[in-house]
């Protein structure tokens, strides 16, 4: 058994546990809920970074901030970044924030960490490296040496931060709707395309957990 698998049987016991006794747990086919899964993934991934910000308006160690400002760019921009291989949808840019331009600046702000300096390694101003020479002036001092000295973001500034939080639960709320949105088509187009008797068959309360 791969791990997929095992992960999935897990998912189906903690539903089962979850529904079982009160409902009829049904599985949803991928290929109606894809979307629908795609966009509660996000939603909670963004519910994460808000976690983040809140730890990182606190006292935590300085490798500990550079790990939660680092991943909160990374979650964030997953969100926008081209799943096309995969047939999952991604948030638009111009969609989300039509003609807000504070929303757009710090979007653009956080997507150009990404893809600038998370992502790849971009000429940015968060990540800036010089390489010099050290020369001995005069005898007795060791060879010269070739060094690299190098100024890197760790963390946000409390303004930015806030301006950040802003932004996340702004697209925390649209993700709300589209997700609800998402759920009444599965549940209008699950009905319409499966019989009772093929409903039966996809029952999750009886399914095996190993």
């Amino acid at each position: 058994m791969d791990n997929k698998t095992r992960h999935l049987i897990r998912l189906i016991k903690k539903a089962q546990n979850e529904y079982a006794e009160d409902y009829l747990v049904v599985a949803i086919p991928g290929f109606l809920s894809k979307k629908f899964i795609a966009y509660c993934a996000m939603h909670e991934d963004l519910k994460k970074t808000l976690e983040y910000i809140k730890l990182l308006r606190t006292d935590v160690d300085p490798i500990i901030k550079s790990a939660l400002t680092y991943s909160l760019i990374s979650l964030y921009g997953k969100c926008y970044t081209d799943a096309s291989k995969n047939n999952f949808p991604k948030l638009e840019p111009k969609n989300l924030f039509k003609d807000d331009n504070q929303l757009i600046e710090i979007h653009n702000f956080l997507m150009d960490l990404r893809h600038q300096f998370i992502a790849h390694r971009g000429n940015t101003e968060s990540e800036i490296g010089v390489a010099y020479m050290a020369i001995p002036k005069k005898e007795g001092v060791e060879q010269s040496q070739v060094n690299f000295s190098q100024i890197k973001l760790n963390a946000f500034s409390p303004k930015e931060l806030d301006k950040i939080e802003t932004l996340i639960n702004y697209v925390v709320e649209y993700l709300k709707q589209v997700i609800k949105k998402n759920g009444q088509k599965i549940y209008e187009a699950f009905f319409e395309m499966f019989t009772p008797d093929q409903i039966v068959l996809m029952l999750m309360n009886n399914a095996k957990q190993e």
